[in-house]
């Protein structure tokens, strides 16, 4: 049996909600060699997106996709591009090594996945090495190659020259297109946008946001139709209330909806399910919550309260005297650190809690 929702991992067309306007897009840009940026708050969908629009460029392009996530030196990254890199090559390994490696020979290692290792020493003729494959490959096979940094981000860390090393190298590349994947929006802005960084103005950016409800309301429904069950449009309305168009927390939401009525053996799902399946969630997730909260100074908590409470004029002095706040620069502090921690995310204009889940906790906390 197929789920009808899925969430918590990369999914493809069937379980992707709306982004068609996006996918095209980016498949556009990859063919006509136009370097992407794409970032937006975790689990928005941007890996899907990315995974999706070269499935269905297929054998046009050669991929190269690179986890950024937790590297940690300059040969850890140059191991994790040759490696995604052997992974697409179709002919022999020797061959690989032969015409792509001129001044090191990793050493490829057999698990789960083919892996090239470099010796230890090496690091910087490497990471010079790795750098340059993308052409490489572009040259041997005759296809655009296609690299994909995924939580690029974490790249910033690896030292001061890294950044300036990889625009230095990639700029020479005309038959390579980069898309470059991010969810600290702090951090991928200060290497696109910022005038002093090598990486200023080097592709079109795509931010992604929450999905509008005229979109995501017909996916919801016909997933539901899909496998069996009639959802009126009250419950759906109410399903996107709680979760603002969230990718993630919207397809969790449905899924316990229609396992809950899987289970009971109904053929339809009604706001009683809908209030036993948020209890459920929010049961689970209690504990979790609840060390977060404790994690937070007051001033942060008074402002996810605010937030939560759909608040706008937050350095207003009405504001300022309701929640406690002695001067608006408390609040400027607030916001920065709450940022920084990932909980509250800005779209089109105003502040909004990260996790919609959370936010329900945080309501009812607030309540008493």
């Amino acid at each position: 049996m197929k789920a009808p929702f899925v969430y918590g991992r990369k999914v493809g067309r069937e379980h992707f909600a709306d982004r068609e306007e996006e996918v095209e897009r980016l498949k556009i840009a990859i063919i006509s060699g136009q370097n992407v940026i794409i970032y937006s708050p975790r689990r928005y969908g941007k890996s899907s997106l990315v995974g999706i629009a070269l499935e269905e460029l297929g054998e046009k392009v050669y991929p190269i996709e690179v986890d950024c996530s937790g590297v940690l030196t300059k040969k850890e990254l140059a191991e994790r591009i040759s490696s995604a890199a052997i992974r697409t090559w179709k002919g022999r390994i020797e061959e690989f090594l032969r015409k792509l490696f001129k001044t090191t020979t990793p050493r490829i290692t057999i698990g789960k996945r083919l892996s090239v290792e470099f010796v230890v020493g090496e690091e910087n003729t490497a990471f010079e090495e790795a750098l340059k494959l993308p052409k490489r490959l572009a040259e041997i096979t005759g296809k655009r190659v296609v690299v994909v940094f995924d939580e690029f981000q974490e790249v910033s860390n690896l030292g001061k020259e890294v950044l300036p090393k990889m625009r230095a190298e990639f700029q020479k590349h005309k038959e390579v297109t980069y898309v470059f994947v991010g969810s600290k929006q702090g951090m991928m802005r200060e290497i696109f946008q910022s005038p002093s960084s090598p990486f200023y103005n080097f592709g079109m950016h795509m931010i992604l946001k929450r999905i509008q409800e005229e979109k995501f309301k017909p996916f919801i429904e016909n997933k539901f139709k899909e496998s069996g069950f009639e959802v009126d449009d009250e419950l759906m309305d109410s399903v996107l209330r709680i979760t603002k168009g969230h990718p993630h927390y919207t397809q969790m939401l449905c899924y316990r909806l229609w396992l809950n009525a899987l289970l009971s053996k109904r053929g339809s799902i009604s706001e009683e399910d809908l209030e036993k399946a948020l209890e459920e969630i929010l049961n689970e997730t209690a504990e979790f919550f609840e060390e977060m909260w404790d994690s937070l100074t007051i001033n942060q908590r008074r402002l996810l309260v605010a937030i939560a409470r759909n608040e706008s004029d937050l350095y207003s002095r009405d504001f300022l005297n309701r929640y406690g706040f002695e001067r608006a620069s408390t609040v400027q502090a607030a916001l920065r650190a709450l940022k920084e921690k990932e909980l509250i995310v800005r779209e089109n204009g105003r502040y909004l809690i990260e996790n919609p889940l959370f936010e329900l906790w945080i309501l009812k906390v607030s309540e008493g």
